[in-house]
């Protein structure tokens, strides 16, 4: 989540000049740089080395960028009405910051903010990424760690969840949860869990296709899909079954309720963490809402996890079974309800936006998509067969599908991290502690990485994909929908069995289409669809 968190960084470019981020470390001898990031580091012990190049490097002050005006800073350039950049679609406003400032672009004058080295060129991500040691360092979201380790002790107990806490507290946390949601068995448990919840989806598809003449989805159908989101991983969190996908439920009950403070809290937190933090000094109004939101989030997640745990109990489930937080809080029970809600406020935006690009891409793509259901029917031949872990693990191009749909517009648009060493990228000394973004949108839309990369082509991704489109040939740091290494999202298995389950159901039962014009992308803290999700529906 907090690594999609860069509209901070929509910035303006007034001021044009020579362009020294094009200055490289090619003089410098490959073997000995490449040795030198190889040997430095996990365990921090030679993190005072320099590495080579670093007397020749230009010092990090020099790095180019948007010069900040007196006491606003840089802030007022991606302000709404003022700023020039306001409007602007990411991807566009990233080609003209790097196309004007180069490879590395240094944004300060935000108050309350580090500067940020801004990276775009694929070769200094790869040596950025690579060298974040076993406790990798990032940004995290200021106002849900002092909320949950200030303001409800009452819940946490001093364990704020993997979003929220750094270094070994974080790396001990992470070693609870990896073995569950990290492990492709684990998982897979719940394929017919996730199935039962894409039938729901299929019938409110069929049941909102009938209710106008050109069987179209209604203006609001993105908010089916954030629905159909917290009620897979409300089954596989939980083990409960939350009833948001209920035609007759009514606007005010709870799961929507929980769908709607959920976006409320996005909102809320972007002005809270990524504007000035005016809130660290005052009670600010934001940050009066925004607690009482969490309130309502964290009350209502723990009553479902309470619910759960009692449930296991009472019926002696056994554990081969056992929901993710009944796993969890065997081990402990802080961890079990930090997680619990971390997966369902995550699990609502990010896979809902994934499933709304992907299913606007295949019905964009008729030809693509009837490559894919050709693949779906030799695996389900009937329209209702049953979607098993056998008839996924046979079903590449679903996973290709979703691979280029991620690629074209990921939800997570860059990975920030501090570094923990000193650095030599693109030309400059990046010295430890330094904040550095790396910027994949705009690599793995690039057209000198990914050949016609403004196209969906899932045959990039197929092994049996040889030619100049096969993604064989390309850098393997172009592209990280889920982030990379120790910090790489933990929910990233769950998340693509969710979207292959219900891709594979919709499929399967519909043809799609898109007799509109094409969608434009942007976003805040998430990227992703613009426009209603209009999609036209044929029952196969």
């Amino acid at each position: 989540m907090l690594r999609s968190a860069i509209k901070l960084h929509k910035i303006g470019v007034k001021f044009i000049s020579t362009n020294p981020s094009k200055r490289t470390t090619e003089s410098i001898s490959i073997s000995k740089r490449d040795d030198y990031y190889k040997n430095l580091g996990d365990s921090g012990e030679k993190n005072d080395l320099k590495p080579p190049g670093w007397d020749e490097a230009l010092p990090y002050e020099s790095i180019p960028g948007p010069k900040p005006l007196p006491l606003i800073g840089n802030m007022w350039r991606f302000m709404p009405y003022i700023g020039e950049f306001s409007d602007m679609p990411q991807t566009d406003m990233y080609q003209i910051l790097k196309n004007k400032y180069g490879n590395i672009v240094s944004l300060k004058g935000i108050p309350g903010r580090n500067p940020v080295a801004i990276l775009f060129d694929v070769n200094d991500m790869e040596i950025a990424l690579r060298n974040e040691g076993p406790f990798p360092l990032r940004t995290v979201a200021e106002s849900v760690t002092y909320y949950r380790l200030e303001i409800r002790k009452d819940v946490f107990g001093g364990v704020g969840g993997l979003a929220s806490v750094q270094g070994e507290e974080w790396f001990k946390i992470r070693s609870v949860v990896n073995p569950i949601l990290m492990q492709p068995r684990t998982i897979q448990q719940y394929v017919g869990s996730m199935d039962k919840v894409a039938h729901e989806l299929v019938d409110n598809i069929r049941y909102f296709s009938k209710q106008n003449e050109n069987n179209e989805m209604p203006d609001d159908f993105q908010g089916e899909l954030y629905k159909w989101a917290l009620e897979s991983v409300g089954l596989v969190a939980l083990d409960r079954h939350l009833g948001c996908l209920h035609l007759n439920a009514p606007k005010d009950s709870e799961p929507q309720q929980f769908i709607s403070k959920v976006n409320d809290m996005f909102v809320l937190m972007y002005q809270l963490d990524f504007l000035p933090p005016i809130w660290k000094f005052i009670s600010t109004p934001a940050l009066k809402r925004y607690v009482k939101i969490l309130d309502y989030i964290t009350d209502t997640t723990l009553k479902y996890i309470e619910e759960s745990l009692n449930r296991s109990i009472a019926e002696n489930i056994p554990d081969d079974q056992l929901s993710v937080t009944q796993r969890l809080a065997k081990i402990d029970k802080r961890i079990a309800v930090a997680t619990g809600m971390d997966m369902l406020i995550a699990g609502i935006d990010t896979t809902g936006k994934t499933l709304a690009t992907l299913l606007y891409f295949l019905a964009k793509n008729p030809d693509k998509q009837q490559c894919l259901r050709e693949e779906l029917l030799k695996n389900l031949p009937k329209k209702n067969s049953p979607v098993t872990k056998e008839v996924l693990n046979k079903s590449p191009y679903l996973k290709a599908a979703i691979k280029e749909s991620s690629r074209i517009a990921p939800t997570a648009i860059g990975n920030l991290r501090t570094t923990v060493k000193d650095l030599v990228l693109a030309g400059y000394q990046i010295p430890k502690g330094t904040d550095v973004m790396t910027m994949h949108l705009l690599s793995s839309n690039s057209d000198e990485i990914f050949k016609d990369a403004a196209k969906f082509i899932p045959e990039r991704w197929l092994r049996a994909t040889e030619d100049q489109y096969s993604t064989k040939n390309v850098h393997s740091f172009a592209y990280m929908p889920f982030g990379f290494g120790p910090r790489s999202c933990v929910g990233k298995r769950l998340a693509n069995l969710e979207l292959e389950v219900a891709t594979a159901r919709i499929i399967r039962n519909f043809e799609l289409s898109w007799p509109h014009e094409d969608m434009t992308f942007s976003g805040n803290l998430l990227y992703g669809i613009t426009k209603p999700l209009k999609l036209r529906v044929k029952e196969l």
